[in-house]
């Protein structure tokens, strides 16, 4: 079967990366028709969290017709916990299975862009494990793609530095940079200003082993080449 390359809609976006559960259901015009959030443990709050936004959009699951999920980076747990919940769902009512992924650090980047003027070399990074990052660079306003950088590399970083917290972290925030907000609720400002949304598949979590990913470097002392 072919992947569809646009979400149709509704379409349920359910995000347990971070120290909360968030659920929406967006609609025909990528605008809410609800969600929530849910404070807690990922195994107590997702299921709850999804049937109350059903309930407010008057929905049931089998009127669905896409999953916009969380790849990751962040709460392995609740990232496996929504993973196995779309598998369930997808084959109890397979009409809803097209998936589409997003990264929690790229929207995060997308809405700093949105927000903010920013420096024109700009990091974003968030906790992988000791020693190393998980890390955007956002170039004149340009996203990058998600890779990893470590802490001698971080510390000599002289541009913008902005910071994502998890829900659990192997080290402290790194000292100079500013800490952003995860804000799922606003998946649908950045949909139309960057390619947020992957079709997939399946159920796709976000993976930054060597193996998968080539480690970051950064550009910031290399001008621009021309077209």
């Amino acid at each position: 079967m072919a992947i569809s390359i646009h979400p149709k809609y509704p379409a349920l976006v359910i995000d347990g990366s971070g120290s909360s559960v968030f659920a929406g259901v967006l609609g025909e015009e990528q605008q809410w028709l609800a969600q929530s959030t849910f404070s807690g443990a990922p195994l107590e709050m997702l299921f709850p969290c999804v049937e109350d936004v059903l309930k407010a959009a008057k929905l049931a699951l089998p009127e669905l017709r896409s999953f916009i999920y969380c790849e990751g980076p962040g709460s392995v747990l609740g990232l496996r916990l929504c993973a196995m919940a779309i598998e369930t769902w997808t084959r109890l009512y397979p009409q809803s299975a097209d998936y589409f992924a997003y990264n929690a650090l790229q929207l995060s980047a997308a809405l700093l862009v949105k927000d903010q003027a920013l420096p024109a070399q700009t990091l974003l990074v968030s906790d992988w494990k000791k020693g190393a990052w998980n890390a955007v660079q956002i170039t004149d306003g340009k996203i990058g793609d998600t890779g990893v950088v470590d802490s001698a590399e971080l510390e000599s970083w002289e541009g913008g530095l902005y910071h994502l917290p998890q829900r659990k972290g192997w080290q402290s925030p790194p000292a100079q940079a500013q800490t952003v907000a995860f804000a799922p609720e606003r998946l649908n400002e950045a949909l139309d200003t960057s390619d947020l949304l992957r079709p997939t598949a399946g159920v796709e979590l976000y993976s930054n082993g060597v193996n998968t990913f080539a480690k970051w470097t950064a550009e910031r002392h290399r001008a621009p080449t021309a077209p």
